[in-house]
């Protein structure tokens, strides 16, 4: 009830930009859960391989609510999204803002407590030369990205 109550109380451009992340972030669920990756991934922009960086860091503030709206939402929920999850819905919402961005997948490997080997897998969210969702600290290898760019003349650099 008291998060009713702080929600309703919050202001209108907040309360839009929550049900939004809500939104974004229940259909990335669904996609993710039920959809093979191959048949939704063309919705996150241009393949490439490696980290893109694309364009230069723009909207810091708008970016930053829009981060702070789908990491709130995967938090009051109980945490039951992925990083793939977060950083589709985080990119959908930058794209509509026409805001370029790029979705990074990326793999690390580690030996568990008996020796095997694991692989684990992380994606994340980058604007301009800012990871806006999904830091890592520079422990996962980036294998590909998806681009998103507006408003660019050339192709993004690699």
């Amino acid at each position: 009830m008291k998060t009713l109550w702080r929600f309703v109380h919050l202001p209108w451009s907040r309360q839009a930009l929550l049900v939004e992340a809500g939104g974004c972030l229940a259909l990335a669920w669904l996609l993710v859960r039920a959809v093979p990756f191959r048949v939704w991934s063309p919705w996150l922009g241009t393949q490439a391989p490696g980290e893109v960086s694309i364009g230069r860091g723009q909207s810091a503030g708008r970016v930053r609510d829009i981060s702070r709206a789908v990491s709130s939402i995967h938090v009051r929920l109980g945490c039951h999204f992925t990083c793939l999850m977060l950083a589709t819905a985080v990119q959908w919402m930058l794209h509509r803002r026409r805001i370029s961005s790029s979705l990074v997948l990326g793999t690390s490997t580690r030996l568990d407590a008996q020796q095997r080997l694991v692989l684990q897998a992380h994606a994340w969210v980058r604007v301009g030369e800012d990871v806006v969702l999904g830091d890592h600290d520079g422990r996962y290898t980036p294998v590909s990205s998806f681009v998103r760019p507006h408003g660019l003349t050339k192709r993004p650099a690699r």
